[in-house]
């Protein structure tokens, strides 16, 4: 995706629902914006992640959200492209989880503003003619994995790994040192996990 032969290619696949991966979306950015480099947004889907599974209410209601909403990016990513996509996620994200709003009309048209969209509208939550994208971008980033992953899953010069998994954004001294850190691991093909517990 970059320009600069130099920058590392890029990818994130992500569930605009899922608060984990906002997190790490934010490093991305920030990253990006220090450093020139590009990144491709994907969708993943945790709705077809969790298929079949029984849940309690909230995650019920996390997964309606998480496929209405990612009909929206579809439509979005598919008239508006990379850019497109990305504008989107970080217009409705900020007022998702930053700011707790419902995803209703209002939620859905703030995001379309943003990406000055007369294309798309409100009326796409309830399309299921955009599911097969969806599904077809969240498989997409299953094969870059190699197995089955949650949300979000991270590609970084060919090399794909879940996560990473942040708590919160990193200060910004320290997310171009924690990329590069990410980076050499997923290059070593025999690292496979690194964890510790999510208060450490």
């Amino acid at each position: 995706m970059s320009e600069n032969p130099s920058s590392p290619a890029v990818t994130i696949w992500f569930d605009p629902v899922c608060p984990f991966s906002w997190n790490t979306a934010r490093w991305l950015k920030a990253v990006a914006d220090k450093t020139g480099m590009s990144v491709e947004w994907r969708l993943m889907s945790l709705a077809v992640l969790n298929e079949g599974r029984e849940m309690p209410p909230k995650q019920q209601s996390r997964m309606h959200d998480s496929r209405r909403v990612g009909r929206l990016m579809a439509a979005i990513r598919d008239q508006y492209g990379n850019a497109g996509l990305a504008t989107a996620y970080f217009a409705f994200a900020e007022r998702y989880f930053d700011r707790s709003e419902p995803v209703d009309d209002g939620l859905i048209q703030q995001v379309l503003d943003a990406v000055k969209s007369w294309d798309v509208t409100v009326d796409v939550l309830s399309d299921s003619s955009w599911d097969e994208l969806v599904r077809r971008s969240h498989q997409a980033g299953q094969d870059a994995l190699g197995e089955t992953g949650g949300s979000p899953i991270l590609r970084i010069d060919g090399h794909a790994f879940f996560g990473p998994v942040l708590t919160a954004t990193p200060d910004p001294q320290v997310v171009e040192t924690m990329f590069e850190a990410v980076a050499a691991l997923a290059a070593i093909p025999q690292f496979a996990q690194l964890q510790r517990p999510r208060g450490g």
